[in-house]
């Protein structure tokens, strides 16, 4: 058996490792099986109802099955595995895992015939990630070949835009009829890789534009935001806690309140004549 993983998939791991140093962490892998080849196309974070400490992990199971049930009507993909973070002196599955693994691979309305359980170590900032399956209560190291997100197989991994699903349409649907709700004039266009782009106004007769970029797995990856001027032609990348903590029942108007209508360095927004092209 083969197996290929997402580069996309790996950077989601490093990053949530990174976010918590100093406990552990982990989410689930998401991907499909064909007869000689696994491909891991998303992992994700542990859930906004997670428990997490130096020694324990919980993933927020509720919170999970719900993104996979996002991804599995945009892209068909399944759940095949689940990633977690163990101290630096621990960097491969505890018995525990093996229980909790043979636990799901022994529920046949799963489907699974293994587990794949990564293992996160951090040392000196740095994260390893260790790949193992745990198959027939048995833990073996796992081999597999990081692959670009765009040139994994294209069948499922790459399948489309989430607007172009029902689900999705019902998502935008909802997204601008929230912004109509509080009378703001949103502009939706599309850039050349297909991405959506809401352009909303930040005040009444401002040139300046907060403008919301969905990836093509919205709402499961946090949307880009910047502040775009009309009259300059200028942007800057911005942040917030919201997007930090971004989960899919976030809205884009729950971004667009945290800005609008803040002083400008309140709202962390660039300063007149800082931005860039």
């Amino acid at each position: 058996m083969n197996y290929l993983v997402s580069t996309k998939a790996l950077e989601t791991i490093e990053l949530e490792c990174w976010r918590s140093p100093d406990r552990e962490t982990g989410g689930i892998l998401v991907g499909f099986r064909d007869q000689d080849r696994v491909t891991i196309t998303d992992a994700t974070g542990p859930g906004p109802q997670s428990e997490r400490s130096p020694l324990h992990f919980v993933k927020d199971t509720t919170y999970l099955q719900a993104v996979l049930n996002l991804l599995f009507e945009y892209y068909q993909v399944n759940y095949v595995g689940v990633w977690h973070k163990h101290p630096p002196a621990m960097p491969y599955p505890s018995d525990g895992d093996m229980v909790a693994a043979m636990k799901e691979v022994g529920d046949l309305e799963m489907g699974l015939e293994e587990l794949i359980t990564p293992i996160c170590v951090m040392s000196e900032g740095m994260v390893k990630v260790v790949p193992f399956r745990i198959k027939d209560h048995t833990v073996m190291p796992l081999s597999w070949d990081p692959v670009p997100h765009q040139q994994l197989p294209a069948e499922r991994s790459q399948a489309g835009h989430w607007y172009s699903t029902p689900v999705g349409q019902r998502r935008l649907t909802t997204e601008l009829a929230e912004f109509e709700e509080m009378g703001v004039e949103v502009e939706l266009r599309k850039g050349r890789d297909n991405s959506y782009r809401f352009y909303a106004p930040l005040a009444a007769g401002s040139p300046r534009r907060l403008v919301m970029l969905c990836h093509e797995d919205y709402p499961v990856s946090a949307p880009e935001v910047a502040v775009y001027d009309l009259e300059s032609k200028k942007s800057e990348p911005v942040s917030s806690p919201k997007l930090i903590d971004w989960n899919i029942y976030q809205h884009l108007v729950d971004l667009f309140r945290e800005f609008q209508g803040l002083p400008i360095a309140a709202a962390g927004l660039p300063q007149d004549g800082s931005s860039t092209e």
